[in-house]
């Protein structure tokens, strides 16, 4: 019998690792790539459709601003968990998502490997955030 597959949906400008993520999301035995954008600006409405377990999102993206979709869907879809992965890596770009309702940020200097771990510990209900709170994402009334 084999673990529940983890549902990722996949979100950022560059194609190229927009392409990588997908990949190696896709040959992960627990988990499946639903989903791959390279703009923000259908970004609801595939999180509506496809129904992630978990978003991959880089920050800064043509379209819709991610955080503020974030923002907008976090009551809607209580369960899904959101993870940036982006070169941004500054405290006050890394206090906005967490404020956001993110559970996790990986730098792009980080191998995919570090996407994937992060995956899997967000799916577990834990936080990834290098050297930050430990606390659950969000408000106090988040569920982690």
């Amino acid at each position: 019998m084999t673990a529940p597959s983890i549902r990722v949906l996949v979100a950022d400008d560059n194609a190229d690792v927009a392409g990588v993520l997908e990949y190696v999301i896709g040959i992960e035995p627990t988990m499946e790539c639903v989903g791959c954008l390279t703009s923000a600006d259908r970004l609801a409405e595939e999180i509506r459709a496809l129904r992630p377990d978990v978003l991959v999102l880089d920050a800064k993206m043509p379209g819709k601003d991610p955080l503020a979709t974030l923002m907008e869907l976090g009551p809607e879809f209580p369960g899904m968990r959101a993870i940036f992965y982006s070169g941004s890596d500054d405290p006050e770009f890394i206090e906005k998502i967490i404020d956001a309702g993110a559970w996790g940020f990986v730098s792009k200097s980080r191998k995919a490997d570090a996407v994937l771990d992060a995956i899997r510990m967000v799916a577990a209900g834990r936080v990834v955030f290098p050297d930050r709170r430990p606390a659950s994402p969000g408000a106090e009334s988040a569920q982690p």
